[in-house]
């Protein structure tokens, strides 16, 4: 089972993690936006120096595959439109389908890369000189509270799975009340704590 949760930061001593925190936040706002104006055959010669990047810092391909998690279910939902659209009549081409799916991979490649390169402290202080107190501190936690998520659903996971449970439905069900809470309770203690320090 994977303990890392995912957009966690992962220690390493590769080029990437050494790489100014600065320059890493603007290639996080730059790249994946630039993805969606590139040719598909460039998206896969991209996907494949991201790999291998990630490989480079030190992250397996199983690691890889699992940071592309969350676009499964975008993936699946996608799918099911475009086939409810083909069994409805509808002449739509599925090329748009598999360009978009490339272009969200090639994305979420680059921003699980440097999520998983930079320490939440980084970012704070990369954010802190290109943009105002305040609004530094507003993005830190909107970045911050992305790995906290998944860092809050992987062990919602684990006792699931400790407990012997079974993926499916039932898992949702069960799951996503206790996990919405948690988050919330995550966000209250962390403002609270902000509060106090101010």
């Amino acid at each position: 089972m994977d303990v890392n949760p995912l957009f966690s930061y992962r220690a390493g001593n590769s080029l990437i993690h050494k790489m100014p925190a600065v320059f890493k936040v603007v290639l996080l706002f730059v790249l994946p936006a630039a993805v969606f104006f590139v040719p598909p055959l460039y998206c896969l010669i991209w996907i494949g120096l991201n790999a291998g990047a990630a490989l480079y810092a030190g992250f397996g391909i199983k690691q890889q595959v699992l940071d592309l998690k969350p676009l499964a279910y975008y993936v699946f939902f996608l799918a099911m439109v475009q086939l409810v659209s083909f069994i409805a009549g509808s002449n739509t081409s599925i090329q748009p389908l598999i360009e978009l799916i490339l272009k969200l991979v090639c994305a979420l490649q680059i921003t699980s890369l440097f999520f998983n390169t930079t320490t939440s402290l980084e970012l704070k202080a990369a954010l802190e000189k290109i943009l105002p107190a305040h609004a530094a501190l507003l993005f830190v936690l909107f970045l911050t509270f992305i790995p906290m998520l998944f860092s809050v659903w992987a062990q919602l996971e684990r006792s699931w799975k400790a407990r012997a449970g079974k993926n499916g439905v039932k898992k949702l069900f069960v799951l996503f009340p206790i996990f919405i809470s948690l988050a919330l309770f995550k966000a209250r203690s962390l403002f609270y704590s902000l509060q106090n320090r101010n």
